[in-house]
């Protein structure tokens, strides 16, 4: 008998809209599958930090010191995330500064 592989969900607040997608995909890739903007100038090489997205519920793995240095260089807070660094393997909820009602 085949069962599924369940996949991770991934919300999309304010929006409230959500996608399913495999493990191990890049969050900056299921942000573009669900039609969503995301800024980013650097071709998504963790440059330039544009990518910024703020993880409201679910785990993602440890920040590497590359992103840590990415962000206090680029000035972004260090409560966000760069999508181009995360890949996802549990279901997450998030949210980022220029996604409006």
């Amino acid at each position: 008998m085949y069962h599924a592989i369940p996949m991770p969900t991934v919300r999309f607040l304010p929006k409230n809209t959500g996608i399913e997608v495999p493990k191990g995909t890049r969050l900056i890739d299921a942000i573009r599958q669900a039609g969503l903007p995301i800024a980013r100038a650097c071709g998504d090489d963790l440059i330039c930090a544009k990518c910024h997205v703020e993880i409201l519920q679910g785990s993602v793995t440890r920040e590497a010191p590359i992103e840590t240095d990415v962000k206090a260089r680029n000035q972004i807070e260090p409560k966000f995330r760069l999508a181009c660094a995360i890949r996802v393997h549990d279901d997450l909820t998030l949210t980022t500064t220029y996604w409006g009602d």
